[in-house]
């Protein structure tokens, strides 16, 4: 029973739903920032959602992978504790069928908790989960197969980094937040997209030999070493600039704290791109960044609340 449980946390990618919270939190506090609201109820459903959402996104991608072939092909020294999938298909310790139907239930809990939201706050909760829906559930799945089609990477920074703050954002305040919202969604938004990003390199002799063209396939990983860079210098650009366009507050200067471990994940990144065990400390660090960054953005409005 022990066993048949821990198979199925590790199934479901419990250690990656750290990915989903940060930015929920992220558009609970701007909302307290603008309007001083704060409902708990709302808030803990939206987090449900959220992880019922990854649950659902996960157990798929686990499903659509293993028959694509590309958790059987990839090969053993490319195989981090961040990529590759759980590993549990290839495996053989849960039926692909049962998975599936893990993530069908996840679904539709996910929508049913969306029902609640659009019935108790608006209609704009409609388009949100629709897209949400679209590109999670077919990230790998036909017929869309985002991470097949280079647009996987895409679909990740929308839904994580915007898409997420933006709704819980609305399910605060029953409101639409203005234009300047962008500015801060961009920094989970890149830091996010790194991390599906540098997470691809070890997968890339795999997911090229099966047609899997995602965008550090279709770059090349030396190539995609400079993209990396890019989205995570970015991040840091777009706090400097919210705070000097004065959208984020001044003490939301305490994000940038996480700039030196930035500089050893690229560090590692630059050298050890090729090699999947040396590059997982990098793999690790933007994990912890793009999770610290965006916490460390979401205590600043609710200090500059109170300032």
């Amino acid at each position: 029973m022990v066993f048949k449980i821990r198979v199925w946390l590790e199934a479901i990618r419990v250690k990656f739903f750290l990915a989903g919270i940060p930015p929920v939190i992220l558009g609970t506090c701007i909302a307290f920032y603008d309007l001083g609201v704060f409902n708990m109820l709302n808030f803990l459903l939206t987090l449900a959602g959220i992880i019922f959402v990854m649950i659902g996104t996960y157990t798929f991608n686990e499903f659509f992978d293993y028959r694509s072939g590309v958790d059987v092909v990839i090969m053993e020294e490319d195989i981090t504790p961040f990529n590759a999938g759980s590993r549990i298909l290839p495996r053989k310790l849960l039926e692909p069928s049962s998975v599936f139907k893990m993530g069908l239930v996840s679904w539709i809990i996910a929508s049913t908790i969306a029902v609640y939201f659009t019935v108790t706050v608006g209609l704009y909760i409609i388009p949100l989960t629709i897209i949400g829906f679209l590109a999670g559930a077919f990230y790998t799945a036909p017929p869309l197969m985002w991470a097949y089609r280079g647009l996987g990477e895409v679909m990740i920074g929308l839904n994580y980094g915007i898409l997420i703050p933006f709704g819980s954002y609305y399910v605060q305040t029953g409101s639409l937040p203005s234009t300047s919202f962008l500015i801060p969604s961009l920094v989970p938004a890149a830091l996010i997209t790194a991390v599906i990003w540098i997470n691809e390199f070890p997968d890339y002799r795999a997911d090229k030999s099966i047609g899997k063209n995602n965008l550090v396939v279709r770059l090349g990983r030396e190539n995609s070493r400079s993209f990396y860079i890019f989205l995570m210098v970015f991040s840091y650009i777009s706090i400097l600039l919210g705070v000097f366009m004065e959208i984020i507050p001044l003490i939301g200067l305490i994000a940038l704290a996480t700039i030196p471990l930035t500089v050893r994940s690229i560090s590692t990144c630059i050298r050890y791109y090729e090699y999947p065990q040396k590059l997982k400390p990098a793999m690790a660090g933007t994990i912890i960044t793009y999770a610290l960054t965006t916490m460390l953005l979401s205590i600043s409005y609710v200090i500059g609340s109170v300032m």
